[in-house]
């Protein structure tokens, strides 16, 4: 028998596994089947109408745009253990979900429809919280074993800012005193986040009663002097910085520098050295919180190494060419977790990759 529409959607719809349709870029909802509309506690009358009509709980929490980008770049978006808020009549149920978001593309490449799948996993992620609670009353000594790499990994960066700065004010007695000015402040800068690299490192692996300190960050400016400070690493990169709406963020700055000097220094070292890379830095508010984007063009990361960026000393097989320990990512994940937030990447190889980071209000 030939697998027409009708019967792969007829095999959909007695699946076990929660699966949506959407067939246009405002988010129609083309096709539903039973258990997700258990999932969401809703009718079948929401088909044809869009998801954000139907559900605006999900676009204040940030999907709906999750969504309306992968239809716009064609990049399939996973995640896991992301919390959700589920209407149900009066009632409001958090619940945790793995899902998929899945780009459907046609010969040319444009996306035609977004296939949605879901698991509930809220039993898992309540028996793994709970596990890991306990975990966390016997792995300090793991924490202390981790200290050495995270610190040789994230104070190069700023030691080899000072060395230039001493080399370049050493060698050149007679340079101009604005230029002089510019690397003392660079210098200076790389001094305050060294500073704060050994405190946030040593706080990282003290029990977790010890709670960063936050303070309103103004990320237009931050981001600009974090960019500044990583293009002294990479002078020859040609990357472009695309920085768009950047909303505050309430923070510890030593927890942000960390995040943000590492994804900014990977996109720097994955790009494909064109004329054409860039990154791009977006952030939007959602009622639970603050989303960032960070978006490149660059090598991308293949399928099969998905699932293993975010372990320590696990590196993608197309990047090992490239200097660099491994601790990058798993470090801006352990901090997100610790500011209780999370990081999620989606990445098509040849074409580049996106991360999202969600900073839950305080």
């Amino acid at each position: 028998m030939p697998f027409d529409e009708h019967f792969l959607l007829s095999v959909l719809e007695r699946s076990p596994l929660a699966t949506a349709i959407y067939d246009s870029a405002d988010l129609n909802i083309a096709f539903v089947n039973q258990a997700m509309l258990d999932t969401w506690h809703a009718s079948s009358s929401i088909l044809g109408h869009t998801l954000c009509v139907c559900f605006p709980s999900f676009e204040k929490e940030g999907f709906s745009s999750i969504l309306k980008n992968v239809w716009k770049t064609g990049i399939t978006y996973r995640a896991k253990d992301t919390p959700a808020d589920i209407v149900s009549g009066r009632n409001i149920i958090k619940r945790y979900f793995d899902f998929e978001y899945k780009a459907l593309l046609d010969e040319k490449g444009n996306t035609y429809a977004i296939l949605h799948s879901s698991w509930d996993v809220t039993e898992r992620k309540l028996a793994y919280d709970k596990a890991e609670s306990q975990k966390e009353q016997i792995s300090f000594n793991r924490k202390l074993d981790q200290l050495s790499n995270t610190l040789s990994h994230d104070l190069k960066n700023p030691l080899s800012i000072l060395k230039m700065g001493n080399d370049m004010l050493r060698r050149n007695t007679s340079i101009p005193e604005d230029v002089q000015q510019k690397w003392l402040e660079n210098m200076r800068g790389a001094i305050e986040n060294i500073q704060s690299i050994i405190n946030q490192t040593l706080q990282l692996n003290k029990i977790r009663a010890v709670n960063p300190v936050s303070e309103c960050l103004d990320m237009d400016k931050k981001i600009v002097e974090w960019i500044d400070e990583v293009k002294l690493i990479y002078p020859a990169s040609q990357l472009e910085f695309r920085l768009g709406n950047l909303y505050k963020l309430d923070a510890d700055c030593g927890v942000a520098y960390q995040i943000f000097y590492n994804l900014i220094s990977n996109a720097l070292k994955y790009a494909k050295q064109t004329d054409e890379d860039y990154l791009a830095i977006n952030s939007e508010k959602t009622s639970k919180g603050i989303v960032y984007y960070l978006e490149d063009n660059g090598i991308g990361i293949p399928d099969e190494d998905l699932d293993v960026v975010f372990k320590a000393h696990e590196r993608a097989g197309n990047a090992l060419e490239a200097q660099g320990s491994g601790i990058g990512l798993s470090l801006v994940k352990e901090l997100m977790e610790r500011l209780d937030g999370n990081v999620n990447l989606s990445s098509k190889l040849g074409k580049g990759t996106i991360i999202r980071l969600f900073f839950p209000n305080n």
